[in-house]
């Protein structure tokens, strides 16, 4: 292993272009004799000479301009990573960082929710925040919260009551319907009963996405049948194509199929599931925030959230 240090390599790439030890100590801020050991103890760990020396001029050698040409882009490279880095850090520090739920189609926009919180902190003649969105599933927004990857996340109230540090705010309740195929042949129906889907297959969210969604759905399903058939799906995405499939129903509403079109499924209300909803939540680390986070709390829970189809 070769023990070379940025030191040396900025010393032997300065000088190369230099050819001057007076320009290149006063270039770097270091003496004459810090130059010379430099490129001495870089030579001696290459075990090649990278300078040939006179009294009047300093040229590289041989090898010495192949190991410029080559560590030339690459170090100037690493130089740019280190600002973009540091960069990058200072705009996470100064941005919100917020997931949206991937795959539900509720009533967020990414849009217009940085449009609206641009107009919210100009009204109060405040600087503008930019907003990072990121697409998590369940299990990936429980994740990046406790991590604090994110600031916020927009989801379903699953899971957040069993997390440590963690608040949810109610934006909106939705009521739970039966979700069939446009072409099942219940699909023309006003209202179901769940007894009339006791020979369905109900699609269930997978206990590793959501553990309180998947023993919900299941609570209800043992509530109304001894042996309901299920099977399980990992997320949103796999429950839409299994629906797409003809074979299955599941317990929800079309909210939970953001890819389907309104014409491949139906929603139908349950006569016994007439009081059952869930909610749409915005979730967040507790605790003292930072002045950014608490204006964009402010701004959502001033907003007027769309309350159709509540419980």
């Amino acid at each position: 292993m070769y023990h070379i240090t940025t030191e040396q390599i900025e010393a032997f790439l300065t000088l190369a272009q230099k050819k001057n030890y007076r320009e290149v100590s006063e270039i770097l801020f270091i003496t004459q004799p810090t130059v010379t050991k430099y490129i001495q103890r870089l030579e001696k760990e290459l075990g090649v000479t990278l300078f040939q020396r006179t009294k009047q001029s300093v040229e590289l050698t041989e090898a010495g301009a192949l190991f410029f040409d080559t560590w030339f882009p690459l170090y100037r490279r690493f130089l740019e990573s280190i600002a973009e880095v540091q960069q990058s850090a200072v705009a996470r520090q100064n941005q919100l960082n917020v997931s949206i739920l991937r795959d539900y189609h509720g009533g967020v926009s990414p849009q217009a929710l940085a449009s609206g919180f641009s107009d919210y902190l100009a009204r109060r003649n405040l600087p503008q925040i930019p907003i990072s969105f990121r697409f998590l599933s369940m299990r990936e927004q429980r994740e990046a919260l406790q991590n604090h990857h994110i600031d916020f996340s927009f989801s379903l109230g699953f899971d957040y009551d069993n997390l440590r540090f963690v608040r949810a705010e109610i934006l909106a309740r939705r009521r739970i319907f039966a979700v069939l195929p446009a072409i099942h042949p219940l699909a023309g129906r006003k209202e179901l009963s769940l007894q009339e889907l006791a020979e369905e297959t109900f699609l269930v969210i997978s206990p590793s996405e959501s553990f309180t969604a998947n023993n919900v759905t299941a609570t209800m399903l043992h509530s109304f049948f001894k042996q309901p058939k299920t099977r399980i799906v990992t997320n949103l995405q796999s429950m839409a194509y299994a629906l797409s499939c003809g074979k299955y129903v599941t317990l929800g509403n079309l909210s939970f199929l953001s890819d389907a079109s309104a014409k491949e499924f139906v929603e139908i209300p349950v006569a016994e599931l007439k009081n059952a909803g869930y909610e749409e939540t915005l979730a967040y680390t507790a605790g003292e925030m930072p002045e950014k986070n608490a204006l964009f709390l402010d701004y959502v829970l001033q907003k007027s959230w769309d309350q159709t189809r509540t419980v």
